[in-house]
């Protein structure tokens, strides 16, 4: 058996500066969501993925719906949603809470799989919540609003500082949207794109996501 290669042990510089700058994004004020609230529903994301086991305060719909997001996506209904609103939020707030899931959900699993500690959640910073909506989001073809059809990649769009949070750390470890479907472009990594495009639809068929 060979020792590991140097290169493969080197720490990824521009992963570890996407990480910081998303969990800084996560740390502040979002559209509907406080930073404090953001922090805490990364913290029962962690939890709900046996990944910690205390958690702040939460509002329980806030928390179950989170909980559902990171561990049972596949059962997420309609009804959900409705009850969602029924409670008072509204469908864009879940909107960010399924963007917030999905970046903490994301780098968490960038950590378990490099088998390294997780990082820290770092402290809220203040401010009140500014909605900041795309313009044309209505809902079509999906459960929630979306700018244009609903496809994996416009999934965040109604609220575009959470689809551009989720962009910046996709075109690090996958590829930016223009390139989603453009299955002749290689990124130039150590993987190819075939390589690529089959850990990515194995992972989605694990996950049970038919998108």
């Amino acid at each position: 058996m060979t020792a590991p290669s140097s290169a493969l042990a080197a720490p990824d510089l521009e992963a570890e500066a996407g990480v910081a700058t998303a969990l800084d994004a996560l740390a502040g004020p979002g559209s509907y969501f406080t930073g404090s609230e953001r922090m805490a529903i990364a913290a029962h994301v962690r939890a709900a993925r046996g990944l910690a086991s205390e958690t702040p305060a939460l509002a329980p719909t806030i928390a179950t719906n989170a909980a559902r997001i990171a561990t049972e996506a596949i059962s997420v209904r309609p009804e959900h949603i409705a009850a969602w609103e029924a409670d008072g939020y509204d469908v864009l707030a879940y909107v960010e809470l399924v963007a917030v899931v999905a970046l903490i959900t994301s780098i968490d699993s960038y950590r378990v799989g490099l088998g390294v500690e997780l990082d820290a959640l770092p402290a809220p910073r203040p401010g009140e919540p500014l909605p900041t909506i795309g313009e044309g989001a209505v809902k079509s073809n999906a459960w929630v609003p979306t700018v244009g059809i609903a496809l994996a990649p416009t999934a965040l769009s109604a609220l575009p500082k959470e689809k551009g949070y989720k962009d910046a750390i996709s075109k690090i470890w996958y590829l930016t949207d223009e390139f989603v479907h453009k299955y002749g472009v290689e990124p130039g990594r150590e993987l190819t794109r075939p390589q690529m495009e089959l850990v990515a639809s194995r992972t989605s068929w694990l996950n049970e996501c038919f998108f």
